[in-house]
């Protein structure tokens, strides 16, 4: 139990730490990004609006451009035809206007285009009358690398009444490649970060677990304690009534026999109760053995069904058992006994008088299961998660009236676990439970 808690914390200790650095990773990538963004956007913007002395559009030299400066730039009439434009690589002017020939904003306008990588054939000029018997040079490849263009767009009236469009590009692959590396360092962290956070959240959920395993350390061998020391008495107080009624019972008067009957009653729901907590108790440190055997369930549950039938028949409730020929098992026979009359007496009681419970044994190659079905109450939807706590009971009048302590489906689910089993009900108000056991053959 406290492994499972422990693992609990740990996942929520590491994806608190993950989900910080992811954070904190976003924030750092949205800050660069921005402030990039509102760099380039500045420079293009003031290329857009440069104008010279005369106020006509200033066409910028890229003969000799750096990668930090313009990629290219260009004025399109509304027909496609270059008015005027320049570009840091003159070799790919098709290939830039191609880009941008069908982009006509309204507005200034902004956007991302990227370039993939391209190779053009140049072709070098011979001067014949300086070199007239060399052959003609052979075209030289120019290979241009991808590349992410920031390109901005204004458009413009020109003097003589031509709209145009101003085209303004700037290389800004350098922060692509840094934000991707950045990422990649963000992931390395970011590995580094899950391996310490699981060490760190493990140590962390392990101190907190400390006050909780000692608390609930005294409270089991509370609970052993008192089981112990209230077994003596109640044996006493009950044996005590025995010999009482034996005595004196025929002089007792109808309400003496009832006050009697009802101390009996109370007397042997209090030491079932402290069997159950004493048997849990021991559980949960672990000093209860199960001497498992195999043998044939079959002619057990035939038993055990016949031995409860009596119970049923004062309700008028049909018990029925649905049976194989044989199944053998392996288990305790003692605690598996347990569980079936744990789940017989719960489907008797929430039983109203000539209802139904039927048990039914089934096996697959690689499992046995038991279920036991009933007409009864049923159970309430909401309270179907916590039906196997301790102490929990859906109704607690009818339950305190029916001298259940809601130990007992805790005790089967226990049982069942310990056989590497599992248990689940299948239940609907006034339609009735199922509750259905399966263990793994061994």
């Amino acid at each position: 139990m406290f492994v499972k808690s422990r693992r609990k914390l740990t996942y929520t200790y590491t994806w608190l730490i993950i989900l910080f650095l992811v954070v904190f990773s976003i924030i750092v990538s949205a800050i660069f990004l921005g402030m990039a963004y509102r760099e380039q956007q500045e420079s293009i913007m003031s290329t857009l609006f440069a104008t010279t002395e005369k106020g006509n559009v200033a066409i910028p030299d890229l003969s000799n451009s750096r990668g930090d400066d313009l990629y290219f730039f260009y004025v399109l009439d509304d027909q496609g035809n270059v008015l005027a434009g320049s570009s840091a690589y003159p070799q790919l002017e098709n290939i830039n206007i191609q880009k941008i020939i069908r982009w006509h904003p309204r507005d200034v306008s902004f956007r991302l285009d990227w370039q993939p990588e391209t190779h053009v054939e140049v072709r070098q000029r011979v001067d014949i009358e300086i070199e007239p018997k060399l052959p003609p040079k052979a075209p030289r490849v120019l290979m241009a690398g991808e590349r992410l263009l920031y390109v901005g767009a204004r458009p413009v009236m020109l003097d003589n009444g031509t709209i145009a469009v101003i085209y303004a590009a700037k290389d800004v692959t350098f922060y692509y490649e840094v934000f991707r590396n950045l990422l990649v360092v963000f992931l390395l962290i970011l590995v580094v970060f899950i391996m310490a956070a699981v060490w760190l959240s493990n140590s962390m959920s392990k101190k907190a677990m400390i006050p909780i395993q000692q608390a609930y350390r005294q409270q089991q061998q509370f609970l052993a304690d008192a089981s112990h020391e209230l077994r003596t008495p109640l044996s006493i107080m009950n044996t005590s009534l025995d010999v009482i009624e034996l005595e004196n019972g025929q002089d007792f008067s109808a309400f003496t026999k009832e006050v009697v009957v009802d101390m009996k009653e109370e007397v042997g729901r209090m030491s079932r109760m402290v069997q159950h907590l004493l048997l849990l108790a021991r559980s949960d440190a672990g000093s209860v053995e199960f001497e498992k055997a195999s043998f044939d369930l079959v002619p057990k549950v035939r038993q055990w069904v016949q031995t409860i039938e009596a119970v049923a028949h004062k309700k008028q409730i049909s018990l029925k058992a649905e049976l194989p020929e044989q199944l053998a098992v392996t288990g305790d026979v003692e605690r598996i006994k347990q569980l079936v009359y744990i789940l017989l007496d719960n489907a008797i009681k929430y039983t109203p008088e000539g209802g139904t419970v039927d048990v039914a044994l089934s096996s697959s190659p690689k499992q046995w299961s038991l279920s036991i079905r009933d007409t009864g109450m049923g159970i309430p939807e909401h309270a179907l998660p916590r039906i196997f706590d301790r102490f929990y009971r859906v109704e607690e009048h009818r339950s305190r009236e029916e001298g259940s302590a809601g130990l007992g489906l805790s005790i089967a689910k226990w049982i069942a676990e310990s056989h590497q089993g599992s248990i689940e009900v299948k239940s609907a108000l006034g339609k009735g439970s199922t509750f259905i056991v399966r263990f793994p053959i061994v």
